[in-house]
């Protein structure tokens, strides 16, 4: 009996791991110079999941004021990178699960 208690409180946590595993949320930031702090647009923000992972390769672009937003983020740990063209800018990691937003200053060439 307390076998059978078990198994069924084991199975009704289960669908409340699975949702925290496929969680998603919004995140975004901006890019700026950064010695005058002003926003960069046109430039392009990559966000790549790890190796393994089924979350996609998303891809956007900053605003006039060099902010950026991507929309159903999978939570978890992804390489950011910002190009210009071909050049790229910056090249960070960040992790969803910790942070909605990040600012980046750079320094254009």
């Amino acid at each position: 009996m307390v076998r059978q208690i078990l198994i069924l409180v084991l199975f009704a946590f289960l669908p409340l791991e699975f949702a925290h595993a496929q969680a998603s949320k919004s995140f975004g930031g901006r890019v700026f110079e950064a010695r005058s702090k002003r926003g960069i647009q046109s430039l392009e923000v990559k966000l790549t999941p790890p190796k393994g992972s089924t979350a996609p390769v998303m891809i956007g672009t900053t605003d006039q004021d060099g902010e950026f937003r991507f929309a159903q983020v999978r939570v978890g740990v992804y390489l950011i990178e910002v190009s210009q063209g071909p050049y790229p800018l910056y090249t960070g990691e960040v992790d969803i699960s910790r942070q909605d937003r990040i600012d980046i200053p750079v320094e254009r060439r």
